[in-house]
């Protein structure tokens, strides 16, 4: 664990024990709060991350990280540790770390290489943000896209598997992509994970609320949101402009209860030097300050009456 600050530690705990004699949550009893890109395991043990209660935690993976061996299956191992030692449900996804596309063979073996090696995960997602243009894989491919989840749920039946990531968007051309999914799957996904940044970050609902209604059959998933401290090009370093997206990350999970049933914010730290970075949507700092978004967070999950 990272060196605290005593008086943060005591005041936190006035908080959460103050916020859990009547606590109205930002999320419901029924909805799990999950975090994302718990980047050093050790943050498992924080008292700042424990007083947010998460049930499960995300990571992203290349697909074949299980027969790799080297830093990143490293990371995950230690990852994968450190849930289970905290009681949370990790949450594994796939993607491509370059252009290659591979065969469903390779895919399906793959998979097969990271179950024996994570035997305890039994929730998994096919493939990253399928329909944006950093997955080239599958970003002009949607029947690809299609095929590997598919091949996820024949090798593990009674996984949990989320065949689609989402990343939300109007465009006619990510709708297109979403069809040529669907008539691929063949049916409707008993879970959408979805990510939902651009709504969060323009303060709105918007995206979620077209996409629901489109799709009103099908339980969701927001796997990934956040509110952005930093992104190059749309947002300047910001953190008041991120505590405010945070409150609406954790607001569209409660205002569609009736279908989401899961909320993971990304990420838990931030970048060591934020103003440069590309992206910074950490809760904390590098050095593991609270950030106001974390003081929001903290207000959204556990709103007094």
């Amino acid at each position: 664990m990272r060196p605290l600050d005593l008086l943060l530690v005591l005041s936190l705990a006035c908080i959460v024990l103050g916020s859990s004699a009547t606590p109205a949550r930002a999320l419901t009893k029924k909805q799990v709060f999950g975090i994302g890109n718990i980047k050093d395991p050790r943050a498992f043990d924080d008292p700042r991350l424990k007083a947010l209660r998460p049930k499960s935690t995300r990571m992203i993976v290349d697909y074949n990280v299980a027969r790799t061996p080297g830093f990143e299956r490293d990371r995950i191992d230690a990852w994968y540790n450190g849930a289970l030692d905290a009681r949370l449900t990790p949450l594994l996804t796939f993607q491509g770390a370059n252009s290659e596309a591979p065969s469903l063979a390779k895919y399906s073996n793959a998979f097969g290489a990271a179950l024996l090696r994570w035997p305890r995960i039994r929730e998994w997602q096919a493939w990253n943000e399928a329909n944006h243009i950093g997955e080239p894989a599958t970003f002009a491919h949607p029947e690809r896209a299609a095929a590997y989840g598919k091949a996820m749920e024949r090798r593990c039946p009674r996984c949990t598997v989320l065949p689609l990531t989402y990343a939300l968007s109007d465009s006619r051309r990510s709708k297109r992509w979403l069809r040529r999914f669907l008539v691929a799957y063949g049916r409707t996904p008993k879970i959408w994970a979805v990510h939902a940044y651009t709504d969060a970050n323009r303060f709105g609902f918007g995206l979620l609320e077209r996409f629901l209604s489109a799709h009103p059959r099908g339980r969701v998933w927001i796997t990934e949101t956040g509110g952005l401290a930093k992104y190059i090009g749309p947002y300047d370093y910001d953190l008041a402009r991120q505590k405010k997206a945070t409150r609406f990350a954790f607001e569209a999970a409660l205002r569609f209860r009736s279908r989401v049933d899961r909320m993971y914010y990304w990420e838990w730290y931030g970048q060591p030097d934020p103003r440069a970075a590309r992206w910074d949507s950490g809760l904390v700092t590098f050095d593991g300050k609270p950030r106001p978004a974390y003081r929001k967070a903290l207000r959204n999950r556990f709103k007094r009456r």
